[in-house]
């Protein structure tokens, strides 16, 4: 028996990036997303928005968003 990967699941990061989301959300993956950029992508068309943070993406789900603030680490603009 082989085992195959069927896609990704990508996950809300929580208000500040650095907790977990009250709601644990998770994107709801098309059947046809098979990449971490396709299933983003698949989050954008729901409300979902991708941050850059020092050495990776923070995923926010659209009440983490509203509820934003920003981590230690992450630069100010």
């Amino acid at each position: 028996m082989t085992a195959h990967p069927i896609g990704v699941q990508v996950s809300c990061n929580g208000p500040t990036g650095r907790d977990d989301c009250p709601h644990s959300a998770a994107i709801s993956a098309r059947f046809t997303s098979r990449t971490a950029r396709q299933v983003r992508a698949d989050g954008r068309e729901d409300g979902w928005t991708t941050r850059r943070a020092p050495g990776r993406l923070l995923d926010l789900c659209p009440n983490c968003r509203h509820a934003r603030t920003r981590a230690p680490e992450e630069p100010t603009r």
